[in-house]
């Protein structure tokens, strides 16, 4: 974790790796803005260097990522946008050249990872559907807008939170 402490330096990073969950968060303490990212997915047989690097980038995407925010928290960026900012700012940030394939074997590895846990009951409900997410990391890995998929999954989400 100390290539993204050293490209992203406001940002601090946390591994607790004795926990079992597989999991990882963005979450903030006053100004302070943190990522953590628990052992059970460190450890998960799932995830290589490419797919914990893509995490990492899209957790550190909800605090740098920018508009659109999620309505139930202003503060975070909403979680395509930091799909997209993960695959498009954070991934070549700390991979260099080698960005644009390490982003997508790490959106492989995400998309089994959700898919495996798809029929947890106690797996966090996305916005995204696995797939979109998938088309999310391609583009900005390939300098492409946001896909109409995640344009639309926002839309939806801002007629919930309104309505």
């Amino acid at each position: 974790m100390g290539v993204f402490a050293r490209a992203f330096p406001t940002i601090t990073f946390e591994l607790l790796w004795e926990s079992s969950s597989i999991n990882a968060q963005a979450w903030r303490l006053g100004p302070a803005q943190y990522v953590r990212v628990y052992g059970g997915l460190a450890r998960h047989n799932a995830m290589t260097r490419a797919g914990l690097a893509l995490m990492l980038a899209h957790e550190t995407g909800h605090h740098l990522g920018g508009q659109p925010r999620d309505p139930a928290m202003p503060w975070l960026t909403w979680q395509g946008q930091a799909d997209f900012w993960a695959a498009s700012v954070g991934m070549p940030a700390v991979w260099g050249p080698r960005a644009r394939s390490m982003t997508f074997r790490g959106a492989r590895e995400i998309l089994a990872l959700h898919q495996a846990f798809a029929s947890d009951a106690n797996c966090d409900e996305s916005d995204l559907s696995p797939v979109c997410r998938l088309e999310i990391f391609r583009a900005g890995a390939r300098g492409l807008e946001l896909p109409a998929s995640a344009r639309d999954a926002y839309a939806l989400i801002l007629r919930d939170a309104t309505a």
